[in-house]
């Protein structure tokens, strides 16, 4: 799932990348294994680094000497080894930009050049190093006092003496990093910072192997060690700033040695398809799935947390040795200032606060409910009005639309002139369901909402339409009474059509199949989140390799334990699946069902059955839908957003 928020169709390169591109595997890359789960993949000239799975690199090196993104996944999908379609779309894009696929559509990074880095130091001998820093400045702190010094002169000294070795920490790391045969990019002096220093890029690390992030974390802390040792033997009045810089070092609040050393504990890196959503829609969805990811690291999360306790507790001991107090005397000071009554107050407003939101917040969603029955109260007494719209308008419209852009301009301008403008005002209903169907509405403009009836009196709204949208058609094709109840949520024009009329004008020109297509089909398409972002030809196209099934109440649409070959999309009612006779969930219109069976053995493991007296489905065959879903990757990601929790069947 990439690595931007923004939307697939705001980068143009994206489309044909995985549409029609040929994408090879680049010769050129280096393999580090981290884990029993994890691998580094390296783009040598470009110094890019993907973070991938077993199963994900086998993807990629599908590819091999040149496939279509569509060929790679289809036969993915053949040999039932089908991937979430966003993880593999978004591992493809992200493969491409560091260039471990290459193709003529994406130009591969550009080539860096390592710095020429002459020392190098056995990591061993750096980790016991490090050790015995540590060890010497712990037992020369004990031996000297701590104080803070008399005179800024050496409070300036400290701070050249905490940037040197800071500095020498960073000339370690590196030269740990070349001694495993890794690179050094980019050595310079960062002037932005408290204590200015010498640094280096060391990511390279990464393809070095476990034990060597752990050296080079410990390199960077050994000379700062080292010089707070010596500064406690000889010069005391060094040490603040010594220890303040160490503090910094070791403070798991941020990316420093100590939490580098955490993370190689009891961290695995995070695989590339796990952060910086390239199809995210929303930044809300990257915040969320970022915070999803590190709550489920728990291990290194209580780690950092453990390291922060105690680091905070080493602080505070800190700063009572330089003030010469304790934590008795501290409280003994804060109970004669009155600090317990004064705490007891701010805990007390605290709470009546808290109580006076959360009755405000009952109040609010009683007075919410009450203004909802008012109004619907008065919205039952709203009636539409006329409205002068001229024919050759109505006429240019209806040839834009879905469903009459194929009829000749004179049947558009017959028709123009059957139909009957209406103005219905925010909030009344132009129909009600239970009552009989006898004309077709066209939506002119304005935005109306599909409510249903589940109780008396009382209504909920499960869709929206807008200009362009039909409804009503049902009534007139097979007779009966409405189904469902639309109200305008806006000043809205809508063009009636009385049922003699669409016999006489419509079905004398097009099919019955084709109008169910056009209005049922596409126009319940278009509403879904599943078809948001597709074309009006690509609603078509799939409206066509469909067919709308209806179920009575009770009828299976799929039996446990039998074969299915056909994706199911629900267009009406509902359906319960069921697993031995007991009910896992029900499905609504827009859902999906069937597709595990295709994807895997074309055996179901689950029934599927009618549970309203009117439901019906939109079925397309599996090799129809695989080939539609495999052609565009916004279609495949489409369905694989919405779908329902899979159950296997």
């Amino acid at each position: 799932m990439v690595m931007t928020s923004e939307h697939p169709q705001a980068d143009n390169s994206i489309a044909p990348l995985l549409n029609q591109a040929v994408l090879r595997l680049s010769p050129d890359l280096g393999v580090a294994e981290l884990s029993s789960e994890r691998l580094a993949i390296k783009y040598r000239p470009g110094r890019r680094y993907l973070v991938l799975s077993p199963g994900q690199w086998a993807m990629v090196q599908e590819f091999g000497a040149g496939r279509t993104v569509t060929q790679v996944l289809c036969a993915a999908i053949s040999a039932q080894r089908c991937p979430s379609l966003r993880e593999f779309y978004e591992l493809v894009v992200k493969a491409v930009r560091a260039g471990i696929l290459q193709t003529e559509v994406v130009p591969p990074p550009a080539a860096e050049t390592p710095a020429k880095w002459p020392l190098r130091v056995k990591g061993g001998l750096v980790r016991w190093a490090t050790l015995l820093f540590g060890l010497a400045a712990v037992v020369c702190l004990f031996l000297r006092p701590v104080y803070l010094p008399q005179h800024p002169v050496w409070l300036f000294l400290g701070w050249l003496v905490a940037g040197a070795a800071l500095s020498a920490g960073w000339a370690l790391a590196a030269s740990v990093v070349r001694a495993a045969r890794g690179e050094v990019h980019h050595p310079r002096l960062v002037w932005k910072s408290l204590v200015p220093h010498f640094a280096a890029d060391l990511d390279d690390v990464l393809m070095c192997g476990r034990a060597a992030r752990l050296n080079v974390a410990l390199a960077r802390m050994a000379p700062l060690l080292l010089a707070i040792a010596l500064a406690a033997w000889r010069l005391p009045e060094l040490l603040v700033l010594l220890l303040a810089a160490a503090l910094l070092q070791l403070s798991p609040l941020w990316r420093s040695p100590l939490q580098d050393m955490l993370a190689v504990f009891y961290r695995d890196p995070q695989l590339a398809t796990s952060y910086d959503f390239v199809f995210a829609q929303e930044r809300l969805f990257v915040l969320l799935g970022r915070a999803r990811r590190q709550m489920a690291d728990g291990k290194f999360l209580l780690a950092c947390a453990g390291a922060t306790v105690a680091w905070l507790l080493v602080t505070f001991l800190g700063g009572c040795v330089l003030l010469q107090t304790n934590a008795t005397e501290l409280l003994h000071r804060f109970h004669a200032a009155g600090g317990w009554r004064y705490t007891a107050l701010a805990l007390l407003i605290f709470g009546g606060l808290l109580v006076a939101v959360s009755a405000g917040a009952v109040g609010w969603i009683a007075f919410r409910h009450v203004r909802a029955w008012s109004r619907e109260r008065a919205e039952r007494k709203l009636r539409p009005s006329a409205v002068l719209v001229s024919p050759e308008t109505i006429a240019q419209w209806l040839g834009r639309t879905m469903l009459f852009r194929e009829l000749a301009a004179a049947d558009l301008a017959a028709l123009a002139a059957a139909v009957k403008p209406e103005e219905h005002r925010k909030g009344s209903y132009v129909v009600r369901e239970g009552e009989p169907g006898a004309r077709l509405y066209l939506v002119l403009s304005g935005r109306l909402e599909v409510r249903r009836d589940y109780a008396p009196g009382r209504s909920e709204p499960v869709a929206a339409m807008g200009e362009g949208d039909a409804f009503g058609e049902i009534a007139l094709l097979r007779g009966g009474v409405r189904t469902r109840s639309v109200r305008a949520r806006e000043q809205s024009i809508l063009l009636g059509l009385d049922k003699a009329d669409f016999e006489r004008l419509v079905l004398s020109k097009l099919s019955r199949e084709a109008v169910e297509d056009a209005v049922q089909k596409v126009g319940f398409l278009q509403h879904l989140d599943l078809a948001r972002n597709w074309s009006q030809a690509t609603l078509a196209a799939f409206a066509r390799r469909t067919k709308l099934q209806e179920y009575g109440e009770g009828a299976v649409a799929v039996q446990e334990g039998a074969n299915n070959h056909w994706l199911f999309l629900v267009h009406r009612g509902e359906f319960a699946v069921l697993r031995h006779k007991e009910e896992l969930r029900r499905l609504k219109p827009g859902d999906t069902f069937g597709e595990m069976s295709l994807l895997g053995d074309g055996i179901a493991s689950a029934t599927v059955k009618s549970v309203s007296k009117e439901a019906s489905c939109l079925v397309i065959s599996g090799r129809d839908f695989l080939d539609f879903m495999t052609r565009d990757f916004t279609v495949g990601l489409g369905w694989e957003a919405t779908r329902t929790q899979p159950v296997k069947r």
